[in-house]
């Protein structure tokens, strides 16, 4: 009867603290995460971006325009174990903010893979709802490595503070198994 108490205890300080945290961010970032699928090659990778919660219901966001989207991740890894890591000369991301679980509409990426030197590879890629999307892959001295058109998956919407608290009751859930095992 106890550590049925316990359970019960710890359940309702769990749900509290979720609760009490998706209520009191009233500014709450959102990310959206979409795969990024080339059409021969398969899931070749992942976007995330993030936008406020305040900017929903405003229509079309654009960064070219000055509104506030940020990149939070470009992982190219499914197509090459080195592609998560960038460094980013153009990104342009448009999103419709009436509708964010559409996903991205538009996005252009260029960048270089880090850390290799001369083999150093560049990437560019082009993402366009309505019209054509590619993504093609350049070494150093030019030559063409790759090329594949591209589509986008089904996006994924998760406010920040819900994550937040998932990873917490996770780690606190981690931590009550361990006293119990030792």
């Amino acid at each position: 009867m106890k550590s049925f108490k316990q359970l019960i205890t710890k359940s309702l300080l769990a749900l509290t603290f979720i609760f009490a945290t998706s209520f009191t961010a009233n500014a709450t970032l959102i990310n959206i995460t979409q795969d990024i699928i080339g059409d021969t090659l398969g899931k070749i990778g992942s976007i995330e971006i993030q936008i406020n919660k305040n900017q929903l219901n405003t229509g079309i966001l654009d960064t070219a325009f000055g509104d506030e989207i940020t990149l939070v991740n470009i992982n190219l890894s499914d197509l090459y174990s080195w592609g998560d890591v960038f460094d980013i000369f153009l990104f342009e991301v448009a999103i419709d903010s009436d509708n964010i679980y559409a996903g991205i509409e538009f996005f252009e990426f260029d960048g270089d893979d880090v850390g290799f030197g001369p083999l150093t590879w560049s990437y560019q890629m082009v993402y366009d709802a309505f019209g054509f999307s590619f993504l093609e892959v350049y070494d150093l001295g030019g030559n063409l490595v790759e090329f594949d058109t591209l589509s986008l998956g089904a996006a994924q919407v998760v406010s920040a503070p819900s994550t937040l608290a998932l990873f917490t009751l996770a780690m606190g859930a981690l931590l009550i198994r361990r006293r119990r095992i030792v």
